[in-house]
């Protein structure tokens, strides 16, 4: 594959095996541009992590290359790469204070005092820690130690900041809090950002792109919408968000039938037999529908209701429908109805 014209972190072909078998990284590739906010996606084992330490260099490569701003940096030890890391761990030091946390890159590069005593205090203003520079991490909460680590990791100025899974430690309410932070933060020092989750709702909601990872390679790449919209695999589809997944028989250019006989126009063709990957909330319950089913199920959960319809043919189809003032509950348990889903909502998969 070809560098990149606009790329500024470049991974090329990038392979590592542990052990005799485990191939954590199968010929990975990407670019990745300036300034970019970009996040490595998918369930544990995939390899999202190994390419993160590869980057890092606490792991090498078997083969494969690693550009920066077309410099490799292949061999280099980490400490002489221009990244830093954010763990999930946060790793701040419980001897020190804040600001000694946050000086301690600076004064390993021997920075005069001055200099290493006015970054501290602009990353603590950064980080909303201001004030806090005496304190030890023991007194302060989770969402604050993280600050800190980050405000210790942006102190060096990287040229790409590394974050391992950061979020994941705290609560769902830090979560979302830190998530802003997080895209603050980048949005203002500039910086090229490389975030590695699990969790599609971070990956969605912070990402300029996502870069979906199963089994040691890249599946698809693209910004949130596009992973969501359109996703390429079957895989992708189902691991981001939630996606009716029903298996389907071609039977004339964009109309497919399924198992249980009903049958959809789509705005795009397929093979002879294919997935068709459905967004719960792209389809409503219509009198007029043409897909048959019954009610076997209602979620209900505060902005919306779901409904799972048993079709023919043994599948269920999920219903996402928005709950409005003073709407009543659509459909009750064991009522036949009929669903309704417009041909450019279904995504047509061939695996």
């Amino acid at each position: 594959m070809a560098l990149s014209e606009t790329a500024f972190l470049s991974c090329r072909d990038l392979r590592k095996t542990f052990g005799a078998t485990v191939r954590a990284l199968d010929g990975v590739s990407v670019d990745i541009a300036p300034g970019e906010f970009f996040t490595l996606l998918g369930p544990s084992g995939c390899g999202k992590t190994t390419l993160l330490r590869t980057i890092a260099g606490f792991e090498r490569q078997d083969s494969g290359t690693i550009l920066l701003g077309g410099q490799p940096l292949d061999g280099l030890p980490p400490y002489r790469r221009p990244v830093n890391t954010v763990f999930q761990s946060y790793a701040v030091f419980p001897h020190m204070t804040v600001a000694q946390n946050v000086a301690f890159g600076l004064e390993m590069q021997r920075l005069p005092r001055p200099e290493i005593h006015a970054r501290v205090e602009a990353m603590l203003a950064l980080v909303r820690l201001a004030g806090l520079g005496a304190r030890k991490p023991n007194q302060l909460s989770g969402g604050q130690q993280q600050r800190v680590a980050l405000a210790r990791a942006l102190a060096n100025t990287p040229k790409v900041l590394l974050l391992d899974e950061p979020l994941s430690a705290l609560d769902l309410k830090l979560r979302n809090e830190m998530r802003l932070e997080l895209k603050r933060l980048q949005a203002e020092t500039g910086i090229t950002f490389i975030f590695v989750t699990h969790d599609q709702h971070e990956a969605l909601t912070m990402s300029d792109r996502v870069a979906v990872m199963r089994d040691g390679r890249i599946l698809q790449i693209g910004t949130p919408a596009e992973i969501y919209e359109r996703p390429a695999f079957r895989f992708v589809a189902d691991f981001i968000g939630e996606a009716n997944l029903l298996d389907a028989t071609r039977i004339a250019p964009n109309r497919f039938r399924l198992a249980g006989g009903a049958e959809l126009d789509t705005a795009e063709d397929g093979p002879e037999t294919a997935t068709l990957a459905i967004r719960p909330e792209r389809a409503t319950i219509s009198p007029d529908g043409t897909i048959p089913g019954t009610v076997e199920q209602i979620v209900y959960d505060g902005a919306d209701t779901t409904y799972h319809v048993a079709l023919a043919g043994g599948a269920t189809l999920r219903v996402r429908e928005t709950n409005r003032a003073g709407l009543a509950i659509r459909a009750q348990l064991g009522a036949a109805i009929r669903v309704t889903i417009d041909p450019a909502a279904i995504r047509v998969l061939a695996e």
